[in-house]
């Protein structure tokens, strides 16, 4: 089991966890979101735990914010000095962002940015020119478009596919907000198993994909997702639309019983004839807290997913 963190999103901060609860930063914004899994003290005094601008009341996953008055109902988020995102209150308790993501983004950033001459990042080259050239990227169950928008920033070719009508306007908004092109991006309103099964018919390829895939859901036309009956058939599907010179690709796993180790030897599987690297485990968001005692700081992280990857 490996564990990845990634802390250094420049508008996010894990402040402290405890009783249930996270708070967090977001840019200048102090929240307070209820997480089951915290089951320990938190280490700040309750000053600062009420010292916040919402806090999400209610069971389970669906409830409302208290707000404080005059809050924003959205405003931006950067990860990066050139990449930033649309944050909103969201009756699901969650942002529209998802931090701990930057995990993955970091890594598929290493993996692809050294394939051709992007402006931001180092080339890669052979007798002075560069290797390779955009990639073609597939990204399922995409929702509001991190990972879209930090492949797109490398010049990526990347095919949106999400089944939500508001999950996809609002990564169109995170578009614009990046001032990426209309056509920078594909945009696909659909199932994505079905989708993808379409994909290998018409004989494409890409060079990387993501997918995302929730416990549970329904696609646009009523259709039933159930992660551990459905994503060996998906997974299966998006291996054979790999390309023969393919990057990665990168499974994750939220509020679901499988767990990392399933998903390691899923992607053994399905990778057997192919080869390559398979690594999977949790990924975690990290904080500094000081001891019992306050004299030293330590690092304390709350795993917030599991994840399978591959990579060539």
């Amino acid at each position: 089991m490996i564990y990845k963190t990634f802390d250094q999103f420049l508008d996010f901060e894990l402040l402290d966890s405890g009783n249930g609860y996270r708070l967090e930063r977001w840019s200048n914004i102090r929240l307070k979101r209820p997480d089951p899994q915290i089951i320990w003290q938190p280490s700040l005094p309750q000053s600062e735990w009420d010292n916040v601008d919402a806090e999400f009341v209610g069971s389970g996953e669906k409830g409302r914010w208290n707000k404080r008055p005059g809050l924003a109902t959205q405003w931006e988020v950067y990860f990066r000095p050139d990449i930033k995102f649309v944050a909103k209150l969201t009756p699901f308790k969650h942002t529209g962002i998802f931090a701990e993501q930057a995990a993955n983004w970091e890594w598929f950033t290493e993996l692809t940015t050294p394939s051709f001459g992007h402006p931001s990042y180092p080339s890669s080259t052979v007798g002075g020119e560069n290797i390779g050239g955009p990639l073609r990227i597939l990204n399922l169950f995409a929702y509001t478009g991190g990972a879209t928008m930090v492949l797109t920033r490398l010049g990526h070719s990347v095919t949106h596919v999400d089944a939500s009508k508001p999950a996809i306007a609002w990564a169109k908004e995170n578009q614009a907000l990046n001032k990426f092109p209309p056509e920078s991006i594909r945009w696909i309103l659909d199932d994505a198993l079905k989708f993808a099964q379409r994909e290998l018919k018409r004989g494409q390829k890409y060079d990387g994909i993501i997918m995302d895939p929730p416990a549970f859901g329904h696609s646009p036309t009523g259709k039933t997702w159930k992660f551990n009956r459905d994503l060996p058939i998906l997974l299966d599907t998006c291996v054979n639309l790999l390309s023969d010179d393919a990057k990665f690709l990168l499974i994750n796993g939220y509020a679901t019983n499988a767990s990392a180790l399933s998903l390691n030897n899923l992607a053994e599987d399905a990778f057997a004839e192919r080869g390559g690297k398979i690594e999977a485990g949790e990924i975690t968001l990290k904080h500094q807290i000081k001891s019992p005692h306050n004299k030293d700081i330590t690092h304390r992280e709350i795993s917030t997913g599991i994840f399978a990857r591959w990579q060539n």
